[in-house]
């Protein structure tokens, strides 16, 4: 039987009916109060069941129930999938709790968490910005005045963790293993020199470009993977 023991929570705005034992016990984002859809946007579990306008529970660090999206083994790492559902942890997911025993897909199970501040299995340096633009995950930011989407490699300081709203501090990654989201113009190939373009995207750096990173695994157009990022200072390629 799931249980839940000592945790922290607090209270946000819900933006759509939870009010069903259906939606209890998944997966939030406090940036929209909708029910999260990976582990980059998640920021606590749902504890009680709002309407849309009402305020909910959001637990998220201790020992929690959640609602497990496949079945999984006692000490498995968690993330969130579509929907709220917690599944097991792939490479790169951020880490956002352990199973504390053993649950089948679709039930309530018991969770040691550490929302949002999860580990990621990819070692990244984390750090939190307020856009002034939303951004899309994998998608590179400038931390100029402005604090939008950087259009070229120079520009490129940060990627966004997760899908990041305009106005709300978010997190991102400046440096480390990153997922980043390849241009819906082009594909990228492991090993490929990476660099910016237009409104954040990735693309495969070449002469005359500013090197951010290196794919370390091939992205198809519109997709996302794993690539290191070094941002900007990475250097200027000449050939």
């Amino acid at each position: 039987m799931a249980t839940q023991n000592v945790h922290f929570s607090t209270t946000i705005q819900a933006k759509e009916d939870l009010n069903t034992s259906a939606f209890q016990y998944h997966a939030i984002a406090l940036v929209d109060g909708l029910l999260a859809n990976n582990g980059e946007e998640t920021s606590g579990i749902l504890l009680n069941k709002p309407k849309s306008g009402e305020f909910l529970s959001l637990g998220y660090i201790g020992e929690l129930k959640f609602a497990a999206g496949l079945a999984i083994s006692k000490g498995a790492k968690l993330t969130v999938t579509t929907s709220g559902w917690f599944t097991t942890a792939d490479s790169n997911d951020p880490i956002l709790g352990e199973a504390k025993a053993t649950v089948t897909s679709g039930s309530l199970g018991t969770g040691l968490f550490n929302i949002p501040t999860g580990t990621d299995k990819g070692n990244a340096w984390i750090e939190q910005f307020t856009p002034k633009a939303a951004v899309l995950a994998g998608t590179a930011i400038c931390l100029d005045p402005d604090m939008v989407q950087a259009n070229n490699g120079e520009e490129a300081d940060a990627v966004a963790i997760g899908a990041a709203a305009s106005g709300y501090a978010s997190n991102f990654g400046v440096a480390g293993i990153l997922t980043v989201k390849c241009d819906p113009a082009v594909v990228c190939s492991l090993g490929d020199a990476l660099t910016v373009t237009t409104s954040g995207y990735f693309i495969v750096a070449t002469s005359g470009y500013y090197q951010v990173g290196r794919a370390l695994e091939n992205i198809g157009s519109a997709a996302t993977g794993k690539a290191l990022f070094l941002g900007g200072t990475f250097g200027y390629i000449t050939l």
